[in-house]
């Protein structure tokens, strides 16, 4: 029986061929990396490591496939093999692995590696980036917290006048090295503002304006600043960009150690830090604007000098203002305040503020050496030493037949962080054991 179909025009065959041509080297381009192979999943790496420099990913056929992300890099997606996922990072330039991590992945689907400084070491938490698209008009939101020194963290989202007492965080009790679920809000501009879990007064992170894109998913990555309390932000927008949110804040104290009680004021960035406190006393940390210190000091309301010096954004700072009241020296302290790295430590330092010992001093506890050659107006580098609920600590300075200062029965906890400060005359020293962290 003839057929029915109507021949087709040459020019119609011709068109039918080379779409059926094309079509051909479209499958051959594909399956020659011309383009996205849905039978891989595409991974990420985002560098949130403030220690390690720059990082490559290995795949589990010990392939580099993404090299040198710096800090807040954004690298593009690359393949890896769903049922071969054995990924390891390493830094740039090596094949050691620094850290190496076995998701499962599905064919055709997104994740970012995470990798960030966990104190001991480098780890990595992977992040599906698969997550349902919110609604117009809004966002979801979740937080990895890569800081842990900083310990559990509350993330609030509030208008720009908003006030914390009066607020609810977004996200509770974030932990290190966790990733929360998804929450919905608004997509709009908001004030983003980081505490430790449960304390609204402890502001570790302070961003006015972080914009939430309408139908976005945005994973907020904390990690760690400088001095191990404070702390910044990277941005990763869901299969979109990260960018790095940094605070601009550093944390200042002052500590009192003059002679005769001397009545000590202290103001740095405009924020008072003490007023007339009498001396032998140790403030709290408040946070100033980073930049230029534009610090002042008086003692019994006499003016005294103090060191310029540029107070860098999440470090913490102590000044110092020590010898003769009516003769007194201020001097800038940089303070390490992370964790030890080392389970069942302590960390402890000396600083040497005593007004009429000009020779360098040292510290030992329970005998053991801590700290030695502190010259005046410094701080020895932290210790890791043993915890101990009963310690005796001793400050010695050369030529003495006797230390210069000592105590027992001091008590150091596993995972704390100590300064003993030593102020005032030879004859009459004072120790201020600070527990800083």
């Amino acid at each position: 029986m003839p057929s029915s179909r109507r021949p087709q025009p040459p020019s119609l065959l011709r068109r039918a061929c080379t779409a059926a041509l094309l079509a051909g080297a479209a499958v051959l381009l594909l399956a020659c990396g011309g383009g996205e192979d849905r039978s891989k999943a595409q991974v990420r790496l985002v560098n949130a490591s403030v220690d390690h420099g720059a990082l490559d990913l290995y795949d589990g056929e010990s392939r580099r496939v993404l090299a040198s992300v710096g800090f807040g890099g954004n690298a593009t997606y690359a393949e890896v093999d769903p049922d071969d996922a054995d990924m390891d990072v390493t830094r740039a330039g090596s094949s050691t692995a620094l850290a190496s991590t076995a998701p499962a992945l599905s064919e055709g689907d997104r994740y970012s590696v995470v990798a960030y400084s966990n104190g001991s070491g480098l780890a990595t938490v992977v992040v599906d980036d698969n997550a349902g698209t919110p609604d117009r008009g809004e966002a979801r939101v979740r937080v990895l917290n890569a800081a842990p020194d900083a310990g559990a963290l509350d993330v609030y989202l509030t208008t720009a006048d908003a006030d914390l007492a009066d607020a609810e965080p977004l996200l509770a009790n974030a932990a290190a090295g966790s990733l929360t679920a998804l929450v919905t809000t608004n997509a709009t501009t908001w004030r983003l503002r980081v505490t430790a879990a449960g304390d609204r007064d402890d502001l570790r992170l302070d961003l006015p304006s972080l914009t939430l894109g309408s139908e976005q998913v945005v994973t907020v990555v904390l990690t760690p600043g400088a001095g191990g309390v404070l702390v910044d932000a990277l941005v990763l927008v869901q299969r979109g960009e990260v960018s790095v949110q940094a605070g601009t804040a550093a944390r200042v104290r002052v500590v009192a150690g003059v002679t005769a009680s001397g009545a000590v004021a202290a103001t740095v960035g405009g924020v008072t830090l003490m007023n007339g406190t009498g001396a032998p006393a140790a403030g709290a940390y408040r946070l100033v604007t980073a930049g230029a210190s534009d610090a002042t000091a008086s003692v019994d309301g006499v003016a005294i000098s103090v060191p310029a010096s540029t107070l860098d954004a999440g470090k913490d700072y102590t000044l110092l203002v020590y010898g003769p009241a009516a003769a007194a020296q201020a001097a800038w302290i940089v303070d390490d305040n992370r964790l030890p790295t080392v389970s069942g430590r302590a960390k402890l330092r000396l600083v040497h503020g005593l007004a009429d010992v000009s020779e360098a001093i040292a510290l030992t506890l329970d005998f053991n050496p801590v700290a030695d050659g502190v010259a005046s107006g410094t701080a020895s580098s932290p210790l890791q030493v043993n915890a101990v609920s009963a310690g005796a600590l001793s400050v010695t300075a050369p030529g003495r037949g006797s230390p210069v200062w000592q105590a027992v029965d001091q008590v150091l906890v596993s995972d704390g962080v100590y300064t003993l400060f030593v102020v005032g005359p030879e004859a009459n020293a004072t120790g201020i054991l600070r527990k800083d962290r």
